[in-house]
């Protein structure tokens, strides 16, 4: 069923607000309106077009304002559009774009996310596992980054600085091991490397000496 143009307004950014008879509105890029005019009469085929228009530079709109925040990955945005109600071949082609100029890369993130949280929160392997499956980055990606960033030398180098933190130069108890053992688990470090760390200074303990 065909409606008409009601009105047309500019909006910031060299965009054009549609208002339609039948009470639709739409806010596209200028070149997009023309020839259109107040009482200009549009097809379906017209007011499709303009609905997509529509939903994809609202959702482009979105995700920028997103990432402007900060890095997301391929799947918030996607979350973040289908929340708005866009089309999903809309999603798809805002995703692909914002891809193809670089604004989103699930590699760089996760590598970039990774080592961030190593060194700020002495995240190990199976937290940082844990966090980028909710951040919605593939396994492989996940994978791959792991074994160029994650090593048992740096996680066990990483564990150490974590009890220096907790001990502050003094001698563990039995107590003190204990609650290590459980802080070094909920950081998401390999148990292998824990239960090494914790012998040594269960060794440490019972040897009266102090910890490194």
């Amino acid at each position: 069923m065909s409606e008409s143009v009601v009105e047309l307004k500019p909006r910031p950014r060299n965009r054009v607000f549609i208002r339609l008879s039948g009470g639709r509105f739409f806010t596209v890029p200028e070149p997009e309106t023309y020839p259109l005019e107040p009482g200009s009469t549009l097809s379906d085929e017209d007011i499709d077009r303009l609905a997509r228009v529509d939903q994809y530079f609202r959702g482009k709109d979105k995700a920028l304002r997103l990432l402007a925040i900060r890095p997301r990955t391929r799947q918030e945005i996607y979350r973040a559009l289908e929340a708005m109600g866009l089309l999903p071949a809309i999603q798809k082609g805002i995703v692909a774009d914002l891809q193809e100029t670089g604004l989103i890369d699930d590699l760089r993130f996760t590598r970039d996310y990774v080592r961030n949280r190593m060194e700020t929160k002495g995240f190990g392997p199976h937290r940082l596992k844990f966090d980028l499956k909710r951040l919605g980055v593939g396994a492989g990606i996940v994978e791959k980054v792991f074994a160029e960033e994650i090593s048992g030398e740096r996680q066990e180098a990483m564990a150490w600085d974590l009890v220096r933190k907790k001990l502050a130069s003094r001698r563990p108890d039995e107590g003190d091991i204990r609650r290590l053992g459980a802080h070094l688990r909920r950081k998401g470090l390999d148990y292998e490397i824990i239960n090494r760390v914790m012998y040594r200074l269960l060794r440490r303990s019972n040897s009266d000496t102090e910890c490194e």
